[in-house]
């Protein structure tokens, strides 16, 4: 954090710079004090960054046990394709699901069911 021409305090940080720190991290959600750790800033002033893009529509919080809250990036704003984009038509989400213990069918190798018969992609 820098001070300008008048000794007040000026933010170095980009509301970009902390969505991407949202989708660069190993984890969704973060706390007020692992952002604060990222940029170098006081947690109470991270904390009031992360409101603002909650009062925003741009990320969602919530308490999760004493005094521990957790931001991450609004389902709305990964919708619009700012963050991550979505095919709806992919033949992916045609498929059938299942759950923990139930048999499913392994007769299909990964890449057939993600990319098509006959197609076999790198990763």
């Amino acid at each position: 954090m820098s001070r300008n021409d008048h000794g007040e305090y000026t933010a170095g940080t980009t509301d970009e710079d902390i969505l991407a720190h949202f989708s660069q991290a190993e984890r969704p959600f973060q706390t007020a004090q692992s952002v604060a750790e990222q940029f170098d800033v006081d947690r109470s002033q991270a904390y009031r960054r992360l409101q603002q893009l909650v009062d925003e529509g741009v990320l969602e919080k919530a308490k999760v046990g004493g005094r521990a809250v957790v931001w991450w990036v609004s389902d709305e704003k990964e919708s619009t394709g700012t963050v991550r984009d979505v095919n709806p038509d992919d033949p992916l989400f045609d498929r059938d699901t299942f759950q923990a213990g139930e048999p499913c069918d392994t007769s299909e190798k990964i890449d057939e069911v993600l990319y098509g018969n006959g197609t076999s992609r790198s990763v």
